[in-house]
């Protein structure tokens, strides 16, 4: 993995055919390379693991989204492929994530703890025609724990808009 970046805050933009979403790198966090993800970053911390990382996501569709429908459907896959995985939800107030003109101001966090140890939390955000998730994936507990705050800060930061691309 290639790291581009400084460790102080920094506003990146993630936009998709719909949406266009505004993010800050936490502090001691650096931007990593990812073929996938357009918004994909790594803690600068020596005493973390290299297999933890955060990223921001836009999932566009034709028909309003349904934050439940989204989760359920999530949860149900994850609880598919991972056997014996706990999930459960956080209960954290973000304050920038409310009704607009193109957020629902519908919101919540899952935080799943699978068999090998790994965590992961993710927000998932409901918008008009997106659903806008981010994600923290940690090695173990203890990491979760440590970093946590780095993603609740991201999370604070977070603003969504609606966009409209055309291809000429």
């Amino acid at each position: 993995m290639l790291f581009v970046g400084q460790t102080f805050g920094q506003s990146k933009m993630v936009v998709g055919q719909q949406h266009s979403i505004l993010v800050e790198i936490p502090k001691n966090w650096l931007q990593a390379q990812n073929d996938q993800l357009p918004f994909f970053i790594k803690p600068d911390q020596k005493e973390i693991s290299n297999e933890t990382y955060m990223y921001v996501y836009g999932i566009d569709y034709n028909d309003k989204p349904e934050l439940s429908g989204w989760v359920n459907g999530n949860n149900d896959y994850i609880s598919e492929k991972f056997k014996g995985v706990k999930i459960d939800t956080l209960d954290h107030k973000f304050e920038n994530i409310k009704k607009t003109d193109y957020s629902t101001g519908n919101y919540l966090v899952i935080n799943y703890q699978y068999p090998n140890g790994r965590n992961e939390v993710i927000l998932v955000v409901e918008c008009k025609s997106t659903i806008v998730t981010a994600v923290l994936s940690t090695k173990d507990r203890k990491e979760l724990n440590a970093l946590l705050p780095s993603f609740i800060e991201l999370s604070k930061s977070l603003k969504i808009l609606g966009t409209t691309l055309k291809e000429e």
